[in-house]
């Protein structure tokens, strides 16, 4: 910190105060306060466009750090050093900082005893909550410090071992300091020479539950331990506890597997015989499986992950394809996503002009839909509720030709999401989704949805995008430019809003322009 201070940092300070300063000297330059304007102009004499960022670091400088960063380091530091031991080793675990954990493990001896209580997410702890990252630091601290390598998460539907997800690395530290696989952990690990004497010692072994009650099926890695599991009198389509789902139905989600490996599995497993509805047969491109399907009952093709029989039922969650292939989406929209053009081609036959109408917005298909439109003009009215809402589904999605699209045949924006309440301008903003809210925006019945909140949250749309711009964290999405959206059409400004600096930035410079 410099010796040139002109303000003294409190000893309790803030963040959020910190930036609450530096938004009302931005405002204060920008309605001509002559204080403002010379205290920025000391530090930055000839910057043309002051904005939040340069007001941040006119005000770090004035407490002696060379830059915001450096001051919010600081100030966290100081945050951090006032919380308890307890606390800050759980946000160490959190953070994946080794380093960090050692140091507080070291000096803390009462906190070993907390490593092996369930604290994280789903009742996991510390070494199961860490497992899947890779970071094998932070393991070998956990380990060296008593973490017991065999603790399962509490899960009601069946609690995970640290094991089940681990990376090879991670797992090798674990086996070594005595982690007992079960039938899961040896599948999920590839360790046919594991199973393979687990299943001779006990053969009922390969009817053994692990987390959410899956079973060695559900985890296996590779051909020959499926293989394995099925000559030693697996079920090819028992279900799981929490989600109701075969094997093959979790592998279509591939499972976090580089070059889809675990999708190719859950087509094996059909080839051997497991059950494949229409959402598989349209995710694995089974042409002739669909076809057979829809010849029987085309019907099928109105199905939608997340309801009827794949809805949640208490006390299990979703069934699996919530997860692996989407919330909200058809057996036709499943075979897109995955890029089955055969088998979408096929099952297209035995759409409803409805549902055809339905995929060809989902692709962007101009002219296919407003053919569709043109020969059944009442087509849109006439559709059930939860396909009434596509637009909003759309808006999720950030799909913005479907969106724009949805809307020129008069899909309703209005429609409330089903998983979250919010209409088509609400999903598109906690998206951060330009393209999509400025489809919206141009749209009349889209532009009315501007200060309509939401029933859950009670916000408006712009409350969304401040919440998407601290919580999204999507590559793709654009928060200060659906920002200036919003209130460029009318959006108003509730009070202090909680958003990241570029939204904030652009909030302020709105409430201090004249319009």
């Amino acid at each position: 910190m410099s010796a040139a201070a002109r303000r003294s940092l409190p000893a309790r300070a803030d963040l959020d105060q910190q930036r609450k300063l530096a938004k009302e000297l931005l405002a204060d330059f920008r309605r001509g306060d002559a204080d403002a304007r010379a205290r920025i102009r000391a530090t930055l004499p000839d910057k043309v466009k002051i904005g939040l960022a340069e007001a941040q670091h006119v005000l770090a400088g004035e407490y002696g750090f060379a830059s915001w960063p450096a001051l919010k380091q600081e100030i966290e530091e100081r945050a951090e050093s006032r919380l308890s031991p307890q606390e800050r080793a759980h946000k160490a675990v959190r953070d994946g900082d080794a380093p960090a954990l050692r140091r507080l493990l070291a000096a803390h001896v009462e906190l070993r005893a907390l490593l092996d209580q369930p604290r994280f997410a789903f009742d996991s702890p510390a070494l199961v909550a860490v497992a899947g990252r890779g970071n094998v630091e932070l393991v070998d601290v956990l380990l060296e410090f008593g973490a017991d390598p065999n603790l399962k998460s509490s899960w009601w539907a069946g609690g995970f071992h640290p094991l089940y997800s681990a990376t090879p690395a991670v797992a090798g530290r674990l086996l070594a300091a005595g982690a007992v696989p079960d039938a899961c952990a040896a599948a999920h690990l590839d360790r046919l020479d594991l199973l393979e004497r687990m299943l001779a010692e006990d053969p009922a072994r390969v009817h053994e539950r692990g987390g959410d009650g899956q079973l060695p099926l559900h985890f296996a890695r590779s051909r020959p331990v499926v293989d394995l599991l099925l000559a030693a009198g697996a079920e090819i389509d028992a279900r799981d506890v929490d989600h109701r789902s075969t094997a093959a139905e979790w592998m279509i989600g591939d499972g976090g597997m580089q070059g889809g490996a675990r999708v190719e599995l859950a087509r094996y497993l059909v080839d051997r015989g497991a059950a494949a509805d229409i959402f598989m047969a349209a995710a694995l491109g089974l042409t002739e499986r669909a076809r057979a399907l829809l010849a029987i009952d085309a019907s099928l093709l109105s199905l939608r992950t997340g309801q009827g029989e794949y809805a949640e039922k208490p006390p299990s969650s979703f069934h699996i394809y919530e997860w692996t292939i989407g919330p909200n989406v058809s057996p036709l929209e499943t075979a897109a996503r995955y890029g089955r053009t055969e088998t979408l081609e096929a099952m297209r036959a035995f759409a409803t002009p409805a549902e055809r109408l339905l995929l060809a917005c989902h692709q962007g298909h101009r002219d296919e839909a407003r053919a569709i439109a043109k020969a059944h003009p009442d087509i849109v009215q006439s559709l059930a509720t939860t396909d009434a809402g596509a637009v909003t589904d759309a808006a999720w999605a950030a799909n913005a030709p479907a969106v724009e699209l949805l809307l020129e045949l008069g899909f309703d924006p209005a429609m409330k999401s089903r998983g979250n309440g919010g209409t088509a301008l609400h999903c598109a903003a906690w998206q951060g989704s330009a393209a999509c809210v400025d489809s919206l925006l141009r749209h009349p019945s889209g532009r009315a949805l501007i200060e309509v909140r939401d029933p859950t949250y009670d916000a408006t749309p712009l409350g969304w995008c401040c919440h998407g711009s601290l919580n999204n964290g999507s590559p793709r999405a654009n928060f200060a430019q659906v920002a200036r959206s919003l209130l460029a059409a009318g959006g108003k400004v509730d009070g202090e809003m909680n958003a990241s600096d570029a939204v904030t930035d652009v909030i302020e410079e709105w409430r201090t322009t004249p319009h």
